[in-house]
């Protein structure tokens, strides 16, 4: 707002100081025309700094910008191009920064100075543009405008990156950095709607630590977290940038493996069963880490992601009935 309100006062004081001097206006109207130009955008910097609530104070700044161009097409006499130009970049600058609301303010704050203002100076107009007037407002139209598109450009830009930002967190687990349950069912609905187009098969594994309510119990959430976020770096380790490992919510792990067979998703719940076994320390207690893996796979007739999750659950739970630490694949 700084750079852009000096850029924008030191281009409305080239049209209006010629103005001013075709009016042969006094020196104390130019003076404080260039305090308004010069002084002002610092000023106003300043009081934002200085504010409790910048955002609140740097509004009131542009309101007051608005003012001051009321007042200036009063001494300007409506001069017409100099006139329309400023208001219509003060009005559409409001509207950019601070939407609809402001806007108003600003255009009720910059109609009121200018009736003030032109009705003490006797409601004088003067419809005729000067060359000099004309070449003077080229800049502030063509200068102003596209620094005015290239910031909206900025802000839009970062707008993007910050909303792709916020839609990864709401994506990812918070404790581990993995994806969440949503961003799974996600994935395994654009997964189905692949399968019914290709003859291939995709593989679904649930993953389960056993006893962890035991470890959490004894040890403590500290240990029961620690214990999840290395079963989580061995989920990533494991597996290919395609597959997608996920918590499902406490101890319950959820794979997606695209273009994957019944026999290679047993390899890598093999992988991931071995390295989970030489665990022998969490958060510096001894702590003996074993899982449950039940893998699914999905055909061209699945349709529904709970069927699948279903499918993998129950294979789980295969699993845990014979023993558990051990991996069921159907």
């Amino acid at each position: 707002m700084y750079l852009m309100r000096i850029l924008g006062t030191l281009l409305c004081f080239i049209p209006i100081l010629c103005v001013l001097i075709e009016h042969q206006r006094s020196v104390w109207l130019m003076i404080l025309l260039g305090a308004n130009a010069f002084i002002w955008p610092t000023l106003a910097w300043f009081r934002s700094r200085k504010s409790l609530v910048p955002l609140e104070t740097e509004h009131q700044n542009l309101v007051f910008d608005a003012g001051a161009g009321g007042f200036w097409i009063a001494m300007m006499a409506v001069n017409p191009l100099p006139s329309v130009v400023i208001a219509t970049i003060l009005l559409a600058d409001r509207l950019s920064a601070g939407g609809f609301t402001l806007m108003k303010r600003a255009a009720a704050a910059m109609l009121g100075v200018f009736l003030v203002s032109w009705l003490t100076q006797g409601m004088a107009v003067d419809m005729f543009v000067s060359q000099r007037t004309m070449f003077a407002t080229l800049p502030l139209i063509a200068i102003y405008l596209i620094a005015l598109s290239v910031l909206t450009d900025s802000i839009a830009l970062r707008l993007r990156i910050k909303s792709r930002e916020l839609e990864r967190i709401a994506m990812m687990d918070p404790l581990l950095d993995i994806a969440n349950r949503r961003l799974l069912e996600k994935r395994i609905d654009n997964e189905l709607k692949k399968l019914q187009q290709a003859c291939r098969e995709s593989a679904l594994m649930f993953i389960d630590i056993d006893n962890f309510k035991e470890v959490n119990d004894r040890f403590g959430h500290k240990v029961g977290d620690a214990m999840l976020a290395t079963v989580s770096q061995i989920l990533h380790l494991a597996t290919r940038p395609s597959d997608t490992p996920a918590r499902l919510g406490g101890d319950e792990f959820v794979i997606l493996l695209p273009d994957t067979t019944i026999d290679e998703a047993h390899i890598v719940a093999t992988r991931i069963m071995e390295a989970a076994a030489i665990m022998k320390d969490v958060a510096q207690e001894a702590v003996h880490c074993t899982l449950s893996i039940g893998i699914a796979c999905a055909t061209r007739d699945m349709r529904s992601v709970t069927d699948w999750l279903q499918a993998a659950d129950s294979a789980l739970y295969q699993a845990k009935r014979e023993g558990k630490n051990r991996i069921f694949a159907h």
